[in-house]
């Protein structure tokens, strides 16, 4: 699957690209896969340090001003790229599009944002709410990354929390609806919930962030109390990160 990722990056119709890859402790052949198949990518080596560092590691070693990052099990569609430098171009300094996520648990296909009806501008509220967009999905000014301190060191809701902490500061510019990222959910998926507690985790964690962010509310903060207690009772139903969704929208929690 990354050596699919990087292909799909070098497939696209835009120069120049800096391609950095962060292996964060892989155990099989990848690493020298990489190094026979595309010797001038460059690769930056962690120790397992987790998704959220994995990425601000490969941010540090590159030199753009603009960041887009790629999961090892995704694909960037065509003109992914240029999409999303349109959209930043039109005075954004963030930019998302849609996801088409093949969902090999659930067996059916779904987009993300939800039917591929993204949201432009103002986007705190709405991701107080959902996180409505993936990072595979995603360009970024460098300027802006920085002014977040980049993603956190957390084991689930990394993207999420980085997208809030963005959103407080900057309007999004939406690119969609035409996909412009295939997404794969599988078991060995960081959203298959392997350990559902993680979910508690990522909540208790977005909490602290709003108790420090000058544009929350108590009624943000009650929500996620809430969400807590909700999620702590019923996880055991759920087998990925979408069917938390899914149960959140049959409830009317979100």
């Amino acid at each position: 699957m990354v050596l699919e990722a990087i292909e799909s990056i070098r497939l696209q119709n835009y120069s120049p690209m800096d391609i950095i890859v962060v292996d964060d402790g892989s155990t099989d052949n990848t690493r020298a896969e990489i190094k026979s198949i595309f010797p001038e990518i460059r690769l930056v080596k962690r120790n397992g340090v987790g998704p959220g560092p994995a990425r601000n590691a490969g941010v540090e070693a590159s030199s753009g001003d603009i960041l887009m990052f790629l999961d090892s099990d995704d694909l960037w569609l065509e003109n992914h790229v240029q999409k999303l430098q349109k959209t930043l171009k039109r005075g954004f300094q963030v930019a998302y599009g849609a996801t088409k996520t093949n969902d090999e648990i659930g067996g059916s296909d779904f987009l993300i944002p939800d039917k591929g009806e993204g949201i432009e501008g103002d986007c705190f509220d709405p991701l107080l709410r959902w996180c409505f967009l993936v990072p595979s999905a995603l360009a970024v000014s460098r300027k802006a990354f920085m002014a977040v301190n980049g993603f956190d060191n957390i084991t689930c809701g990394e993207d999420w929390t980085f997208f809030i902490k963005l959103a407080a500061q900057f309007p999004f510019g939406y690119a969609g609806p035409s996909p412009i990222t295939l997404r794969k959910l599988h078991r060995g998926s960081l959203c298959f919930l392997s350990d559902k507690k993680k979910l508690l985790a990522m909540i208790n964690h977005i909490f602290t962030i709003l108790e420090n962010e000058p544009r929350a509310t108590v009624a943000h903060r009650n929500h996620f109390t809430m969400l807590h207690e909700w999620t702590a009772a019923n996880m055991d139903q759920w087998s990925t990160v979408q069917d938390w969704y899914l149960a959140m929208n049959q409830e009317k929690i979100i």
